[in-house]
């Protein structure tokens, strides 16, 4: 393992020197629990994933982002159309995925306005396990992915994130129930004190700890509350940011840790 950890950092590190205009990081998709229904913005129509960077050396990207998927079997989105009939997307051609927070959370979705030409009343997007996600080349890239750094990326890679952060047991599935909760807010401006009540009722259902690491009601539990209490009391103004907030610093502690390990092929 150390030795194809050191072969697929190879052309990252000295990506590393390259100007800022270089091709940001590949990043881990991490599996959803159920299909995340999409909400409509400013004629944006998309649902936040939980997302982690695979390539340390490489730039985070900035929000607006474009990536695509390595392999687009890993993601599948289901619509409703609005004469009732379910239809499955083609998730190469109409879906678009963009960096939202840095690398520890994506947009996907499209846009009002192509929801409205397709006859769309509502689609759902679900993740399977162990997606990669691959910036878009542009025109001017002066470090572009090279093949075997993608394959690096997608392969070895994929692998010791899947180990260090997606099947990690104590803060990742408090942070896969924190982004469920997140899609389900209004993705601007502040929710209406019914949204907010009714949270946790709406996403968190028995049979989702059934399952989960002994711990993860509580500390989900925990998250949830805090947040409530920091809008109640006015120190926030948006229960979806704060919920934000919290699940960026759990996924942001478990990239920091893989970060650790595939530098030093634990």
């Amino acid at each position: 393992m150390r030795k194809l950890l050191f072969a697929a950092l190879t052309l990252p590190i000295m990506a590393a020197f390259a100007p800022a205009y270089g091709a940001p990081q590949m990043m881990g998709l991490v599996a959803s629990n159920t299909a995340q229904p999409i909400q409509c913005q400013r004629g944006h129509c998309f649902a936040e994933f939980t997302a982690f960077c695979l390539q340390p050396e490489r730039a985070s990207p900035v929000r607006g982002t474009a990536y695509r998927m390595h392999d687009s079997s890993r993601l599948t989105a289901m619509a409703t159309t609005k004469d009732g009939r379910r239809i499955k997307l083609n998730v190469e051609r109409d879906l678009q995925i963009k960096a939202e927070r840095s690398h520890v959370a994506v947009r996907i979705g499209m846009s009002a306005r192509e929801m409205a030409r397709l006859g769309l009343r509502q689609v759902h997007i679900k993740v399977a396990r162990n997606a990669t996600l691959v910036p878009i080349s542009m025109q001017g890239d002066n470090s572009p992915l090279q093949p075997d750094e993608i394959a690096a990326g997608a392969g070895p890679m994929r692998e010791f994130g899947a180990k260090h952060v997606d099947r990690e047991q104590h803060w990742m599935p408090v942070a896969r129930l924190a982004n469920q909760m997140i899609n389900a807010l209004p993705p601007g401006g502040r929710a209406s004190d019914q949204q907010r009540q009714s949270l946790w009722s709406r996403v968190v259902g028995a049979t989702d700890f059934t399952r989960a690491p002994s711990g993860t009601k509580e500390r989900l539990r925990s998250v949830h509350d805090q947040c409530q209490e920091a809008v109640a009391k006015g120190r926030l103004s948006s229960l979806r940011r704060c919920l934000e907030g919290k699940h960026d610093s759990m996924v942001g502690t478990l990239n920091n840790r893989y970060w650790h390990a595939i530098k030093t092929g634990s």
